[in-house]
């Protein structure tokens, strides 16, 4: 028997996983997306390994989904001493957007409106947080600092103004340039990072653009992006939370509130939903999580996250397919044990305000009613699965296409499996291909109800308004639906 499909995995292609038979690996080990992370890399150098992940998924028969993680104006300072050097708390250290080499006395960086960003007495995180800084007085271009907790600082790190406004743009010349690359390809999903309102993700889908439907994701990584929430949820296809920054920006112990009510309001909108950064940080050295991440990977999927990230523990770590397997252990106990802890009929929180939505909890609740063995949604744009899925259903949701993009988005919905079908199929010929993919699943057998949903007229781009119950059978036998037709 197959397992059921659960909370799914994306991992981070990078130096150690770009090969063929690198991502054939993570796909075997449970990863059902890859991500590429243009802060990396552009179109001439990371469009190549979009390429590989695609054979690889060719070879594997799985319908991997490639995600583009546009790199956003992340501020870093410049190059440092190949060993770093060591901040000693009470020094003082310069930062500057003059081209120096740095030093224990002094760094560049590449925001080059610093002096204008900050005033005496404004805190700098250097490192993701492990540096703190103090500003003492501004020198023209140069910000001097005293240092308030030391550390050694090696080159590109990261710089957080944590409280403060950016006076950068959120894409930059970089990102509209990468943008314009991915309008060109196949890419299943962009995801934009350090979204601050929601126009950053309407100009994002113009420089995409116009015609393009590619789904882009609303990273939350600043203070500002959970002021205005709501907005970038109604102009995004979903959100990543990205807790690395958003734990640097806003006090840590505010991070997993924040989670849970992101998670919460994206779901009743009928988004995409990730959690990412540091989920198994440990396993790029050790070869088995931390207790304190296995609870962390836990909680993402009981918050109801559609997919979980790896970052450096698939890009540059000692042990990525074993980390891929760690976190697919993971998400199928907290899966089993979400299962059992709900209500059979899915007392779920989320807003049914539209055909699809309503339409949707309908049949999640008619298939409990009635002990239904799946949900199956007909061919369509992939939206259907993606309301089915909000509602969080015991029982598989068979998701039946003929786009190779509907396959691979919909892989990297929670509970949904991507069943590939021939095109311009008829209703009841894709139910034909849905009786012998769960039978031959053993997710159910002939005479079990399956209860099934669509937009119909098929093909019609209507949204979802059509619930159907439906006996199982083997293919050429009699159709028969139940009750009656």
């Amino acid at each position: 028997m197959y397992p059921i499909e659960c909370t799914k995995i994306i991992a981070t292609i990078g130096p150690v996983t770009s090969t063929v038979e690198r991502i054939r690996e993570l796909i075997r080990a449970g990863a059902d997306a890859c991500r590429v992370n243009f802060s990396h890399g552009n179109g001439s150098t990371l469009g190549p390994l979009m390429e590989t992940i695609r054979e690889a998924a060719r070879l594997e028969n799985r319908p991997i989904a490639v995600l583009a993680d546009i790199q956003g104006p992340k501020l870093r300072i410049g190059r440092m001493p190949a060993a770093g050097v060591l901040l000693v708390e009470g020094g003082t250290f310069t930062l500057t957007p003059r081209d120096i080499e740095g030093s224990d006395t002094a760094a560049q960086t590449a925001h080059e409106r610093l002096a204008d960003d900050v005033e005496p007495g404004a805190r700098i995180l250097l490192a993701d947080g492990a540096i703190e800084l103090a500003v003492e007085r501004v020198t023209g271009s140069d910000v001097v600092c005293r240092v308030l907790t030391g550390g050694r600082l090696f080159s590109h790190k990261g710089l957080n103004l944590p409280g403060r406004k950016i006076s950068t743009e959120t894409l930059t010349e970089k990102d509209r340039k990468d943008l314009a690359f991915l309008s060109g390809t196949d890419v299943d999903l962009v995801a934009i990072s350090f979204v601050r309102s929601a126009s950053d993700i309407e100009l994002a889908r113009r420089l995409l653009g116009p015609d393009r439907k590619t789904p882009v994701i609303a990273k939350l990584e600043r203070p500002e992006a959970i002021g205005c929430l709501d907005q970038i949820l109604d102009a995004s296809d979903g959100i990543m939370v990205a807790r690395g920054d958003l734990g640097v920006e806003l006090p840590f112990e505010q991070v997993p509130i924040i989670q849970k009510q992101i998670l919460k309001r994206a779901a009743r909108r009928g988004k995409w939903t990730i959690v990412a950064t540091q989920m198994l940080a440990s396993m790029v050295a050790s070869r088995r999580p931390s207790r304190a991440e296995a609870s962390d990977v836990l909680n993402a999927v009981l918050d109801g996250a559609d997919a979980v990230m790896l970052s450096e523990e698939t890009a540059v770590g000692e042990n990525p397919v074993l980390a891929v397997k760690a976190m697919d252990a993971l998400t199928r106990s907290a899966e089993e044990y979400d299962r059992g802890a709900r209500d059979d009929d899915g007392d779920v929180d989320t807003e049914a305000h539209s055909f699809a939505s309503s339409a949707a909890g309908a049949a999640v609740l008619a298939a409990s009613k009635l002990g239904a063995k799946a949900i199956v949604t007909l061919a369509g744009s992939g939206f259907t699965p993606l309301h089915v899925s909000k509602w969080l259903p015991k029982l598989p949701i068979v998701a039946l296409s003929s786009k190779p993009g509907t396959l691979r988005r919909t892989n990297l919905l929670r509970g949904v499996r991507p069943v590939e079908i021939p095109e311009r199929a008829e209703i009841e010929q894709q139910l034909e291909f849905a009786d012998a993919f769960l039978m031959q699943s053993g997710w159910a057998k002939e005479g079990d109800v399956v209860v099934m949903v669509a937009a119909v007229p098929l093909g019609s781009g209507k949204e979802t308004n059509t619930i159907r119950f439906h006996r199982v059978r083997k293919p050429g036998g009699p159709a028969t639906l139940w009750p009656g037709s």
